[in-house]
């Protein structure tokens, strides 16, 4: 029995996501990120962590030198390339420093993220630039990216300053340590637990990234994970005085091969209970506790979700993954209170690739419920500042079929139609009162705003210092703003340039 757990562990714990050496993280905003990810939907590169983005760059740099790119067609090939001399760091003991100045601009019709639901009209031409910094040193890594972007001073879900002339945020701002089988982070930066292919239940990039505290144990095929913040505050109902709000998540991820990866996930949002103000909270800080069993045992009570994900190839072109969520169900039936609809999510996705690895396509489905993300106290929304951790809407499921190819070098299009059903659940309003409970659906409440989108989309990398991007996409929308009978057909459409330049070195130590 010794030798079989002994044998397990070395197991888990070698390979190439090990990745003793730190460094940056690819985020979803770099010109690389696209092309890397079609090369994993096709099953030309090996995924390094299947559930979890973003992405270390070493990581990606490891899997494209793994490639063997002697049957890969020309333009795969010249992306290849690009792709490694935009992630590949020289390994050493020297201090590496990285700058990056880019400028540009963003034509939309809207300044909201999300396509399918656009904010109202304010189409206009967005001034965008910024610096990053970076240092990494051994076991080290620095990382500061402040931007002007105009477009978040029209963004619904940007609660920043939007009264001066221009605005600007740090998207990436951390320092992280890594070893072995510890990793230490602290700063801003987007994140996303699950499919890659959808945004994450529990966590995800809807909310616009904010400082928090991960810590990792184990080496990543076999880990434990905790991620701790600080969420705005908010009031309790029927008061004005708002109260300090706090988020924990934790995890434990497994990948025993290159084929399966699953994780089981928790999280808790709390905040002041019976008048007494809340802070961190060693039970909510211990990576080990269940935070369910804590509170029976005696712990203030918080709003607790919990999650499980699974990855699996199928075949060498094709992997299917499911996420699910669960907040409240009710078993028994005894009381009018257990009639509470039940609060939950799901995502199942499939994707594969075609024509040795040129062309990928991806199907989606994801539901979540009426009453998912909230319970009867408000401060406990599982929300910052007005935008989900998880999924930025409840009350809604979603179909989708997209098919993207690199057409050229360094040339990523791509086609998608989608079908949204959207009721009139919100979790940024009151919980129903138990007297409601048999009249509120689990899911669809209200009248049902239905959204057909057909849209098409391109990044090109013409050069390795200019970044270009288009997405034009045809919203039709039955029983728009939940109203029977009103339709509201437009076009959804994004136009990006970017011009970047690139400086690097080394600094004894």
């Amino acid at each position: 029995m010794r030798l079989t757990i002994l044998t397990l562990a070395a197991t888990l714990g070698a390979g190439p996501l090990l990745a003793q050496t730190n460094g940056r993280f690819l985020g979803a905003t770099d010109a690389a990120s696209p092309f890397v990810e079609q090369l994993i939907r096709a099953g030309v590169l090996r995924d390094p962590d299947p559930l979890t983005r973003p992405l270390r760059q070493a990581d990606v740099a490891r899997a494209l030198a793994e490639l063997d790119t002697t049957r890969l067609a020309e333009a795969l090939r010249a992306t290849v390339r690009q792709l490694l001399a935009e992630t590949t760091t020289p390994a050493g003991d020297s201090a590496r420093w990285h700058v990056e100045a880019a400028a540009g601009a963003l034509a939309a019709s809207d300044a909201r993220r999300d396509p399918l639901r656009p904010a109202a009209d304010s189409a206009g031409l967005y001034p965008q630039g910024g610096l990053a910094l970076a240092l990494e040193l051994p076991h080290l890594t620095l990382v500061t990216a402040p931007r002007i972007d105009n477009r978040l001073k029209y963004d619904p879900d940007y609660h920043g300053k939007k009264d001066r002339f221009v605005a600007g945020r740090a998207g990436e701002a951390y320092l992280a340590a890594s070893w072995r089988y510890f990793e230490v982070f602290f700063g801003a930066m987007d994140r996303n637990w699950g499919a890659p292919d959808a945004d994450g239940l529990l966590l995800s990039p809807s909310p616009y990234s904010f400082d928090h505290l991960m810590l990792r144990f184990g080496p990543r095929r076999l880990r434990i994970e905790l991620i701790a913040g600080q969420l705005d505050p908010l009031p309790l109902w029927d008061t004005s005085q708002p109260v300090n709000r706090y988020l924990a998540l934790h995890r434990l991820a497994v990948q025993p091969s290159e084929r399966l990866a699953f994780s089981i996930s928790e999280s808790a949002v709390y905040a002041q209970t019976g008048g007494v103000p809340r802070s961190f909270e060693p039970w909510y800080l211990n990576p080990l506790n269940l935070f369910l069993l804590q509170q029976m045992d005696g712990a203030p009570t918080s709003n607790a979700l919990l999650a499980a994900d699974v990855s699996l190839r199928v075949r060498s072109t094709m992997r299917v993954t499911g996420q699910v969520y669960v907040d409240d169900f009710q078993v028994d039936r005894r009381t009018q209170g257990d009639r509470e609809p039940p609060g939950y999510g799901v995502t199942v996705t499939a994707s594969g690739g075609l024509r040795a690895g040129q062309l990928s396509w991806s199907l989606l489905y994801t539901r979540v419920t009426n009453l998912a993300y909230r319970t009867p106290a408000n401060e406990e929304q599982y929300s910052l500042r007005g935008v989900g951790i998880g999924r930025n809407y409840a009350d809604y499921d979603q179909a989708s079929a997209r098919v993207t190819a690199i057409a050229a070098p360094r040339l990523l299009v791509g086609a998608e139609l989608t079908f949204l059903r959207q009721g009139e659940g919100d979790f940024r309003v009151r919980y129903p009162a138990e007297s409601l409970f048999a009249a509120s659906p689990t899911i669809f409440a209200g009248v049902v705003e239905r959204t057909v989108r057909a849209a098409v989309s391109a990044r090109w990398v013409p050069r390795p210092y200019v970044f270009l991007a288009a997405e034009l996409g045809r919203n039709a929308v039955g029983d728009a703003g939940h109203s029977n009978g009103v339709r509201d057909n437009r076009w959804i459409w994004r136009l990006q340039a970017t011009v970047r330049r690139r400086w690097s070195g080394f600094l004894s130590l």
